[in-house]
């Protein structure tokens, strides 16, 4: 069809005028000696050409074609350098009358559609190869142009059946591929509501029965995806995941809410057929697990509905199937690797909801983590290590005494290599930092999950990790510094390991050094949300510097208690017993009904209570209220 298109257009009666003929001949002459100030004069000439001529219709479509073409099949490296010249406004506007054009009167002829390939084929070309988005914002958002889009896409999903010929849905999905190019390396604050007006043309094509039909039409074996699949099972979601502005949330909402039994209704299909999966099949399957994960906050209402729970066994077969293991790579990019680092992510978001957690264990899910944790990938092993530390039960815990020394070492030696790598990252722009950053964070969770077993603490006595952990904590930051410090904390309840932290005064002066919080009101960390795969995939780590910086305080507040100040007071209860015992006189013991009075913010009563609790069971009187609710971080 393309090249019947191409037949067409060179039999066209009308050729682009002389000048635009001209200045392309110069463009294919010499694309790589065209210095960004005479490439900008030629499509100055070529705008005024374009916009002030009396062409006809169809010499004005050529004349654009022409142009676009040359620049397309050159590519001058100038162009990156113009890339917010008026010329590409011309060439977006061009696009956004033929998507209005289809949208109307429901065609578009051969020409038009050829015109709207290579415009199509410019802006998603430039878009990948320049270097900052953010330089081609002031044409490629506006409102028009993304209305007409949007509006295109409804019209296809409304005509579904009379869908427009395959070469304009192509250039549909190289327009919206545009897009997700750029919502992936726009910096966060930039978004806004830039692409909100693209949200939910594309939530109405996620939730549409065509979505559903596609999928489930779709053959394990088939090598090649159709147009309207590459739309509805890949595109679409790729700009919904790659979304960064207001109203996620809701959208979110809305899809979950629909098409989660759906999503289950094709997995029970497709997963009787795994072992004969191609690319085009774990792409898609790849896709929907991504929207999964992005609707992480509505975990919590689906948990313990059948549906989610035949969900989850899905994609525990998914982990467990030796056909997808068995091809993943140390490169960690190859289909299967993927889709099993996906599926991954979504089990480490379902631990931290209590009921998702304990159905984990019951799917005995810890022995699949366990194999995952031995493959090439080093980003599915970190994945792997944190899931197995949290799923494992304590029968698992002793049938694995042999593990736990390397799981251990394994994760320390992980976690200093990332770090070293995060420090080396600063002077090399070829280290993806954001990936280095959430490895970090994923190998402290590990630590922290492993910190609950008895063992565990005497592996680090034994490999003398206490130093390095230490160290570690003190060349990190932000959310991987909290994580990190309520792991030392959680070890802190060890009595060797509290003596060699008590023995480390550079350490407790780092704790003692930690700023104070200046607003008593200030956020509460909230932990899981932060190590959410919506944050983590825009290295947000943090809901706000001000709640991680709460975070840390508070665990090192917890630190800084077991270690230095619980002797203190155990140094106390000590002369109160050795004074009772030096005594006859009963009015001695009666004198106080308290030995201390505890006042707390809302914001600590959970570091609060253990030490209550504590001291309560070595024999101190204290006063301590919990009938009392106080919002908003005041003193109770």
């Amino acid at each position: 069809m393309e090249k019947q298109i191409r037949n067409n257009r060179e039999r066209d009666p009308s050729p682009p005028s002389l000048l635009i003929a001209a200045h392309c001949s110069t463009i294919r002459r010499k694309p790589d000696r065209l210095d960004t100030k005479e490439l900008s004069a030629i499509l100055d000439d070529l705008v005024r050409e374009l916009n002030s001529s009396p062409l006809r219709l169809t010499t004005y479509l050529n004349s654009l074609n022409e142009s676009v073409k040359t620049l397309n099949s050159t590519f001058p490296p100038a162009l990156l350098k113009i890339s917010s010249h008026y010329f590409f406004t011309l060439v977006r506007n061009r696009i956004r009358n033929l998507l209005e054009q289809l949208c109307t009167s429901s065609r578009l002829n051969e020409q038009e559609i050829y015109v709207l390939r290579n415009c199509a084929i410019l802006l998603h070309d430039l878009t990948e190869q320049v270097d900052d988005v953010a330089k081609i914002l002031h044409w490629v958002t506006d409102s028009t142009f993304l209305d007409s889009l949007g509006n295109c896409l409804n019209y296809i999903n409304k005509t579904f059946k009379s869908n427009p010929h395959r070469n304009i849905l192509k250039q549909i999905i190289r327009l919206i591929s545009l897009f997700c190019n750029i919502q992936e390396r726009l910096p966060i604050p930039l978004h806004q509501a830039l692409f909100e007006r693209l949200l939910q043309p594309t939530i109405n094509c996620l939730t549409s029965p065509h979505y559903v039909k596609l999928f489930q039409n779709l053959k394990a074996t088939t090598n090649r995806l159709t147009e309207e699949q590459k739309l509805y099972l890949i595109r679409c979601p790729h700009f919904l995941t790659s979304y960064n502005g207001p109203y996620i949330e809701k959208a979110i909402e809305q899809i979950l809410e629909k098409m989660l039994p759906r999503y289950v209704s094709i997995l029970n299909k497709h997963m009787k057929t795994i072992k004969e999966w191609n690319r085009p099949m774990m792409r898609a399957v790849h896709n929907l697990i991504i929207t999964i994960i992005y609707a992480e906050d509505y975990f919590s209402a689906h948990i313990n509905n059948e549906a989610f729970r035949s969900l989850i066994d899905h994609l525990l077969q998914l982990l467990n199937e030796s056909v997808l293991i068995n091809k993943i790579n140390t490169e960690s990019k190859n289909m299967e690797s993927l889709l099993i680092d996906a599926t991954l992510i979504v089990f480490s978001i379902l631990i931290y909801e209590p009921d998702a957690l304990e159905y984990l264990k019951q799917c005995k899910s810890a022995d699949i983590f366990r194999s995952l944790a031995t493959v090439p990938s080093e980003t599915i092993v970190m994945n792997a290590y944190m899931l197995l530390t949290y799923t494992m039960s304590d029968s698992d815990i002793k049938t694995a005494q042999d593990d736990l020394p390397k799981l251990l070492s394994t994760t320390i030696s992980l976690l200093q290599k990332a770090i070293k790598t995060r420090h080396e990252s600063n002077n090399n722009q070829n280290l993806n930092q954001d990936n280095i950053d959430r490895n970090i964070l994923q190998l402290v969770e590990t630590l922290k999950g492993l910190s609950q077993t008895e063992q565990v603490r005497e592996e680090i006595l034994k490999q003398e990790l206490v130093p390095i952990i230490c160290d570690c904590y003190d060349k990190l930051y932000g959310l991987s510094k909290e994580v990190l410090l309520e792991f030392i904390w959680t070890l802190s309840f060890n009595e060797q390991i509290n003596q060699q932290l008590s023995e480390s005064p550079q350490f407790i002066q780092s704790l003692r050094s930690i700023p104070k919080p200046n607003d008593d009101h200030a956020q509460q960390s909230t932990m899981r949300r932060s190590h959410s795969y919506n944050s983590l995939r825009n290295s947000s780590f943090t809901v706000s510097n001000t709640a991680t910086n709460h975070g840390i305080r508070r665990m090192a507040d917890g630190v800084l208690w077991k270690v230095v100040t619980e002797p203190q007071f155990q140094k106390i209860y000590e002369d109160k017993m050795e004074k009772q015992n030096h005594t006859d006189n009963p009015s001695v013991h009666q004198k106080y009904k308290y030995d201390i009075m505890m006042s707390y913010t809302q914001n600590d009563r959970d570091i609060v209570y253990r030490i209550q609790q504590y001291l309560s069971d070595h024999g101190l009187h204290i006063w301590f209220d919990r009938s009392r609710y106080q919002k908003k971080g005041k003193m109770i």
